[in-house]
């Protein structure tokens, strides 16, 4: 069985199967973390244990659905392995962690609340190595699903700059800034209150990650010096920089930003030389 999804023909994977016990009923668990271990958004649970049965050890692009509507849309390297004991099927204490995976209690968490409700999550999947994450990106962008949050309106493709393509250019802290203004600015049209972006997902927007000339510390330093009131650090790599930063800004951005108040000083003073 397959569908249109965004354009591109998915394959129905199955339905994920949560684990019961002997009276059928869905077994469900928390975690109780110690006192000194700062919580992710996510960790209250509750969550379950479930798998997906039908998956294959294949990269691509997977949709879930209840029903007709799309709820999350992700790309992966190994389909059995995102569901399994080591992905969405099972969260352990560590996950539940500031520095966790936070994604991971979400999605788990989700599930259970559609199954409780008796209903069920369908897995679409669409198999592809190199492009995966591209059309990752413009599925979200389009159908902005709602398990994914606000993070999907980071524009896909080039983001322009006075004409140049970024993404050909060495990043540096001024093309990560343009990025991130193009993003807020694609995120304010829709009308949204918050953006979450992921330094990993930023960087290769502008180019160069992954590789071995990335610059993702400089990323890291970019995104959290666009901070403002209200804005704050969802995920946080231990060594505090790293791919799975997610910084969460809040919309609109008001006034001029200190790099577009940067950018207009910079014209006020060469307007105001070539007048001299």
């Amino acid at each position: 069985m397959d569908r249109n999804i965004g354009g591109f023909r998915f394959v129905r994977v199955g339905a994920l199967q949560l684990k019961r016990d002997s009276h059928d009923g869905i077994v469900e668990y928390t975690h109780h973390l110690p006192p000194d271990a700062k919580p992710n958004r996510y960790a209250a649970g509750p969550f379950c244990f479930f798998e997906l049965r039908e998956a294959s050890h294949v990269a691509g692009v997977y949709v879930l659905m209840v029903g007709n509507d799309v709820k999350y849309v992700g790309e992966c390297e190994n389909l059995q392995r995102r569901f399994g004991p080591m992905g969405y099927g099972s969260i352990a204490p560590r996950n539940c962690h500031g520095d966790g995976q936070s994604t991971n209690c979400k999605i788990n968490s989700l599930v259970l609340q559609i199954y409780k409700a008796g209903k069920s999550v369908n897995v679409w999947f669409y198999p592809s190595v190199s492009e995966r994450k591209s059309i990752e990106s413009r599925l979200l962008s389009e159908l902005s699903p709602p398990w994914n949050g606000s993070r999907p309106y980071l524009l896909t493709g080039r983001i322009k700059s006075s004409g140049v393509g970024v993404s050909r250019r060495t990043p540096n802290k001024n093309r990560f800034r343009e990025a991130l203004d193009t993003a807020f600015a694609h995120a304010e049209r829709l009308g949204k209150c918050s953006i979450e972006v992921r330094a990993g997902d930023l960087h290769r927007q502008v180019g160069g990650y992954p590789g071995p000339t990335h610059q993702m510390p400089q990323c890291c330093r970019s995104m959290k010096a666009a901070m403002v009131s209200g804005d704050r650090i969802v995920e946080s790599p231990p060594k505090g920089a790293g791919a799975n930063l997610v910084i969460e800004y809040r919309l609109p951005r008001g006034l001029l930003s200190n790099h577009a108040l940067e950018s207009t000083v910079q014209v006020v003073r060469q307007t105001r030389t070539a007048g001299e």
